[in-house]
């Protein structure tokens, strides 16, 4: 009789193991766009532009780091991606994760400037002479997809970067990240 109970004591514990395993991973999926709390900022401003200017601040990256998704949506053409890519989609997504996500936004907003500008220029003693003259061209436009979105285009037509923000958590969030160019 002791070796029964022993087994089914053994079998029970197995199976609350399980449920236990299972819910953590159910719990981990939930949790996966959640900002994480330790040594992060509270959301910056409910107002977008403030957010953004935060969010690309080169001196402080943890908002950057607390309200990029991850995974985050990378999309890219699809021949940079495959040689025989006719017929296929036009682009391709990656989701990429961890600290690897956060390469993929690479402005920075100089606050003395009033300007976005790619991450290499913002440190360009040329390029930061040429903002101080104002001959410095970053455009830059923010567009509402809807009441709880923005696309945000830096460059031209031709050469631009395209970042995607959804309100999640009470605050903005990165969540795509498009990069069309060859």
């Amino acid at each position: 009789m002791v070796h029964g109970e022993t087994n089914r004591i053994r079998g029970q514990a197995a199976v609350r193991l399980l449920l236990g395993m299972g819910l953590w991973a159910c719990a981990g999926i939930a949790v996966a766009d959640t900002p994480v709390a330790a040594d992060d900022p509270a959301c910056p401003s409910q107002d977008f532009t403030h957010f953004l200017q935060r969010f690309a601040d080169p001196a402080d990256d943890r908002v950057r780091l607390r309200y990029t998704s991850d995974p985050l949506e990378y999309e890219v053409p699809m021949h940079t991606v495959r040689d025989d890519h006719e017929g296929l989609a036009p682009t391709h997504i990656v989701l990429e994760q961890g600290a690897a996500r956060l390469k993929r936004f690479s402005y920075r907003y100089l606050a003395a400037f009033d300007l976005f500008v790619p991450s290499p220029v913002s440190r360009d003693p040329a390029a930061l002479e040429r903002m101080r003259a104002g001959t410095y061209n970053a455009p830059t436009r923010i567009e509402a997809i809807d009441d709880n979105g923005q696309r945000v285009i830096f460059g031209s037509d031709a050469e631009r970067d395209t970042y995607t923000f959804a309100r999640r958590y009470g605050c903005w969030m990165l969540t795509r990240a498009s990069n069309l160019r060859d």
